[in-house]
């Protein structure tokens, strides 16, 4: 599971949750240039206006904000569900290949290995006097 969360921050979903980030900062930013240069060109009758202006672009830009990380949550459930589904596909196709699974290998590696261990343990337990399976010549 702790793969899984890692594979989340770093994954395919990367790059566009910088670019995210960064259209975010970006329209911060611009924001305030544009109620700085704008306070500079307008009479002070219009400074109301203004105010009330910055006002909704505030509304607006919270409302925009929640609109993302709104879509960033359901792009990225869309994206887990089919990394799910990838691997479900995968998991069945391997299965109908029949091909031995990574747990199948060391499965039989682990049992290769103890079979090895007992065939020394009754060569070196024969002793010298014995003859040996395999060994024909003196």
């Amino acid at each position: 599971m702790a793969a899984r969360s890692t594979r989340r921050k770093t994954g395919p979903l990367r790059p566009l949750r910088q670019a995210l980030t960064r259209l975010e900062r970006d329209g911060t930013k611009l924001l305030a240039r544009v109620r700085k240069d704008a306070g500079k060109y307008l009479a002070s009758g219009q400074q109301r206006a203004l105010v009330l202006l910055v006002r909704r672009a505030q509304r607006l830009g919270a409302d925009v904000e929640r609109r993302i990380r709104r879509g960033r949550r359901q792009l990225e459930m869309r994206a887990e569900r089919i990394l799910a589904d990838v691997e479900r596909r995968a998991t069945r196709a391997v299965e109908r290949l029949s091909l031995a699974t990574r747990s199948d290998v060391e499965r039989l590696e682990r049992r290769l290995e103890a079979r090895l261990a007992e065939l020394e343990a009754k060569l070196t337990a024969g002793g010298p006097g014995k003859s040996t399976p395999g060994a024909f010549l003196p």
